[in-house]
């Protein structure tokens, strides 16, 4: 039975794409068979993955919306050991209708259990707000990692996605537990972001401090990750941290 972590933050611009991709990518490198699922209206995971959303019929709208695609229909492999659910705009559309359906929390869930045995890990992609597709998200998974940008408004945001947490275990999913916080686009040089990384550090677990760094935005331009196209940077290394954290802590 394969792994799901939910990537979250309520914030945007918070590197939580970047994150879910790269360690995505981690994993694959390492021989885990990986599924990513983009549960964002923008499609920035997909995008990411150098795919364009309107290019594929079959997305995770497809997957969530009323009279479903099975997920399987709907992945795509993207390199060895990694697949993708891409998204689309439509998305968005369908966040509303979903609202009003009967045990709207877990469309999700079983959704994902025909294919949780093909994988060893399934990494979810949250949209940047406390949404229904998040609430999905999150009664789906047994880990949540949590990317949060070194700074005060994001460090103050991660209580009330920590609370989201305790009520979706106490409510909806009892096994789900916060794996830790990946510290990201931290600049060591600006005081304020070492104050927050300090922070963060004496109340969290930080699994991982991802600079703010150049390649890690070329990278998405690019369509690739980090660890491919600079392997030997800071957060190659970073991310590649993160992907061995799961496969020592992440396991049920």
């Amino acid at each position: 039975m394969g792994t799901v972590i939910a990537f979250a933050n309520q914030k945007g611009g918070v590197a939580k794409t970047t994150s879910t991709y790269n360690v995505g990518v981690a994993l694959a490198l390492a021989g885990k068979k990986t599924l990513m699922i983009d549960l964002d209206s923008q499609a920035s995971l997909t995008i990411s993955a150098g795919m364009e959303p309107y290019d594929y019929e079959n997305t995770i709208v497809s997957v969530l919306d009323k009279g479903s695609t099975p997920i399987s229909r709907c992945t795509h492999e993207l390199q060895p050991n990694l697949y993708l659910v891409p998204s689309r705009l439509e998305l968005a559309q369908l966040e509303v209708v979903m609202i009003g359906r009967p045990v709207r929390e877990t469309i999700l869930r079983r959704a994902i259990a025909p294919v949780r045995s093909l994988y060893d890990y399934i990494l979810i992609d949250c949209p940047p707000q406390l949404s229904i597709l998040t609430i999905n998200a999150l009664a789906s998974a047994d880990r949540v990692l949590i990317p949060v940008k070194t700074d005060y408004l994001a460090y103050r945001g991660l209580e009330q996605l920590l609370d989201t947490v305790a009520e979706i275990r106490d409510l909806v999913n009892p096994q789900l537990t916060v794996l830790g916080v990946i510290a990201t686009m931290y600049e060591m040089r600006v005081k304020d972001d070492r104050e927050i990384l300090q922070l963060l550090q004496e109340k969290y677990s930080v699994v991982a401090t991802v600079k703010k760094l150049a390649a890690v935005k070329k990278g998405v331009c690019d369509g690739k990750a980090v660890m491919e196209q600079a392997p030997t940077n800071d957060a190659a290394t970073e991310y590649e941290k993160v992907a061995a954290c799961i496969m020592e802590k992440g396991g049920i």
